[in-house]
């Protein structure tokens, strides 16, 4: 599985596929996924694209404002 940079106000991204696979196979449509280091966001992301809730947490705001840039927001 190649690296990817997503976004450039994070260092340490990983790849979309590395979230698929743990997405899908721990949780079903309609769970919620738990992200408490969100980072660029990948996971939270990825949860959204394929009908999973999220929930993402990060101690920098600017992470945090990074990620609501590039993630649908979804209240439930």
């Amino acid at each position: 599985m190649p690296t990817s940079r997503c976004g450039k106000n994070h260092y340490a991204t990983f790849p979309d596929e590395l979230a698929v696979n743990c997405i899908l196979a721990g949780t079903a449509e309609g769970d919620i996924v738990l992200d408490p280091f969100v980072g660029s966001g990948t996971t939270c992301r990825v949860a959204n694209r394929y009908g999973r809730q999220y929930i993402g947490i990060d101690l920098n705001p600017e992470y945090c404002k990074a990620a609501e840039a590039e993630i649908p927001i979804n209240l439930f």
